[in-house]
């Protein structure tokens, strides 16, 4: 965590540094206090928060998608298992054979 420097902030900055953490921290009391009701509450109704979230949508924020596994795009065209979706980084048998004078096309599924 990075260090504040306080001594070289003002009282007026110092006094709304303070408002601002305590707010903060209500902010953050009054969150986990919500969670703690609604964990007691589900267990009094005898549900589990993962039955409960999964009928609610999954429980998973928003924006956030699972991509899976990605089909197959492109295959070393000697060694058939030898396989890359394109995602993440280009592996070093394409590169080699990228270095060779092969194209992309050559080795797309």
């Amino acid at each position: 965590m990075k260090k504040l420097n306080l001594s070289a902030l003002s009282a007026s900055e110092l006094q709304q540094l303070k408002s601002d953490i305590e707010k903060e921290l209500t902010e953050r009391s009054s969150k986990l206090e919500a969670i703690e009701e609604v964990k007691k509450l589900a267990a009094s109704k005898g549900l589990k928060l993962e039955e409960l979230f999964a009928e609610l949508g999954g429980g998973k924020a928003k924006g956030k998608r699972e991509l899976g596994p990605a089909p197959v795009r492109f295959r070393h065209p000697q060694d058939s298992s030898l396989t890359w979706s394109g995602r993440g980084k280009r592996p070093n048998w394409m590169k080699d054979a990228l270095a060779k004078g092969m194209s992309e096309d050559q080795m797309r599924v």
